[in-house]
């Protein structure tokens, strides 16, 4: 379908279909009646732009959470669930932990700063990833994180240390590991670990002691991620499932294309420009017969000169973001999609 035909579909559909589709299009709701298995809910918690969200996707095998090279890509409390063995594993991916200042810096949303500690409150078992190629801080937890784990100490957690492709040495790996578990893993000493042999000398503590295990893996390559869902289908408790089988998300689909195209405009937009944007779906259509979805998003822009900057010479930037939005869209929904994506200049209502 074109796009001048797209849009002209989109002028002409009946208003009522309309308001149907995108404003009461039904939220994934619990299932009431006995369906006996296995049940475990994961909160997945970390830093800004460790790798949650590309962590459970990767288990999932579908783009259900939002994914950027950028931090703060995830903006509120997400529920993704699988289904294997006949126990169902219900994520709770969470945004990384924000301060009031990034809060204020990258214009983000109220919901952010309690989603980690509501996810807390739901979880049988805490994840917590943790990147390690970042020189900065890969030896260390977040401070936020270590006071988190210790508010709900009595939940089992285990720690998931991500990229760890990039890391140039087994000898320093190893140093990671140790820092971060306080030389504790599952309450038993890291063999030849000076630290744990020695009483507190004083320091601040890097990490957290009560991890049950640790995982190395690269959740974009893939590397090492079913050993994690294996061990989630060994914690699993026998309950009813909390969801359908065939429900993979809390959210409706118009929210995760929303936060798809914000995704993608973070990968490609520099600093802090893709958060001075406004996305909003202005049309969606699910065609079961076809297989299909069609759907139409207005990307709202502060100024003119800012738009043009995105489109990029002839439009050809926003052509290649539109590009990788529906190969992402396709890669969630499972079927095809037809996007018509739209900059629009907001009015400044002082002007």
């Amino acid at each position: 379908m074109t796009t001048l035909a797209f849009r002209v579909l989109r002028l002409t559909y009946s208003k009522t279909h309309y308001y149907k589709t995108v404003f009461l299009s039904s939220q994934p709701e619990r299932i009431s009646e006995s369906n006996p298995g296995k049940v475990v809910n994961v909160a997945i918690i970390g830093a800004p732009n460790s790798g949650k969200s590309t962590l459970i996707n990767k288990i999932i095998e579908r783009k259900i959470c939002a994914a950027s090279n950028k931090v703060h890509t995830t903006t509120k409390l997400v529920r993704a669930m699988c289904y294997q063995n006949n126990t169902q594993i219900i994520f709770l991916d969470t945004p990384g932990v924000v301060t009031d200042k990034e809060k204020r810096k990258y214009n983000l949303p109220d919901s952010m700063i309690g989603a980690c500690h509501k996810s807390l409150r739901c979880a049988d078992v805490v994840g917590v990833v943790h990147d390690a190629s970042n020189k900065y801080t890969k030896d260390q937890l977040h401070n936020d994180v270590i006071n988190m784990l210790n508010s709900v100490d009595e939940i089992p957690s285990f720690l998931i240390i991500n990229k760890v492709d990039k890391l140039k040495s087994k000898h320093q790996l190893l140093n990671v590991i140790r820092n971060l578990t306080n030389g504790y893993i599952a309450g038993n000493p890291i063999p030849n670990n000076e630290r744990s042999k020695k009483k507190a000398d004083g320091r601040i503590e890097r990490g957290y002691s009560k991890f049950s295990d640790v995982f190395l893996i690269s959740a974009l390559k893939g590397d090492g991620v079913n050993d994690i869902k294996q061990y989630l289908i060994s914690n699993a408790k026998t309950a009813n499932f909390q969801y359908s089988p065939e429900i993979w998300s809390d959210q409706k689909p118009e929210s995760l294309i929303e936060e798809a195209v914000r995704a993608k405009f973070l990968d490609f937009l520099a600093q802090e420009i893709p958060y001075k944007l406004n996305v909003q779906l202005e049309y969606f259509e699910e065609i079961e017969e076809e297989d299909k979805i069609c759907c139409s998003v207005v990307v709202e822009c502060p100024s003119a000169r800012l738009a043009k900057l995105i489109a990029g010479a002839g439009g050809g930037r926003l052509q290649q973001i539109k590009s990788h939005i529906r190969s992402d869209l396709i890669d969630l929904f499972k079927k095809t999609v037809i996007i018509d994506l739209d900059l629009k200049i907001k009015l400044n209502p002082n002007e």
